[in-house]
């Protein structure tokens, strides 16, 4: 399979990109400034920014599918999340590529979910509510459109090893007393939602 990886430089998307050349997959990483020090001969490093439609569009072509594991902690104008993901959903349609597999987060519209921990409630309400609000526009654009899209919500991401061993809800409700994923798990949650309809048009939320 052909895909395009975004925020492939991040820890989450490195992952993705690892797994996916091991898998026999032909992996496009789309980098903003960010080197990716990898190279294999079936990884293309192209640059651009999702803020920016023409360089959407021109990594989108000869894909089969995208995942997306772009990072909230951006600063200065424009929004990466929501509105960078309306350019990705636009150019995916224009250039006919119908797989989108996007990472979010755990407490996405629960956020006042009593299965979250008090302190991570308060910390959304407060240092991340802005995060929040962008992951939640994001996800709306997602849903409304017409791709075969996932939505994945991990709890708190680690750097531990991939496992392959954790629990999920296919309804992206919260999961009572995980507060931890590696983000091993979460790149291979990702791949396996590229293909197949198990994850089809579902938010998924991972978790010990």
């Amino acid at each position: 399979m052909r895909i395009l990886v975004l925020g492939a430089a991040g820890r989450t998307g490195r992952d993705v990109v690892e797994q996916a050349l091991s898998h026999g997959n032909e992996v496009r990483a789309f980098l903003r400034s960010t080197p990716l020090d990898l190279r294999h001969p079936r990884l293309e490093v192209v640059h651009g920014d999702v803020l920016d439609f023409e360089s959407v569009r021109a990594a989108m072509t000869s894909r089969d599918a995208v995942v997306s594991a772009l990072g909230s902690g951006r600063t200065g104008a424009g929004k990466p999340l929501s509105t960078g993901m309306t350019n990705v959903i636009h150019a995916m349609t224009l250039e006919g590529v119908p797989r989108l597999v996007v990472e979010s987060a755990a407490g996405t519209f629960a956020r006042k979910d009593k299965r979250l921990t008090f302190r991570f409630r308060t910390t959304i309400a407060s240092s991340l509510k802005a995060v929040y609000d962008e992951l939640e526009e994001m996800e709306i654009r997602i849903m409304a459109s017409d791709l075969e899209w996932t939505i994945v919500r991990p709890v708190g991401l680690t750097d531990g090893p991939l496992t392959g061993v954790y629990r999920i809800s296919l309804e992206g409700d919260v999961l009572p007393d995980a507060t931890a994923i590696s983000r091993a798990d979460v790149a291979a949650l990702m791949l396996k939602a590229v293909s197949g309809d198990t994850y089809l048009r579902r938010a998924v939320t991972i978790g010990y």
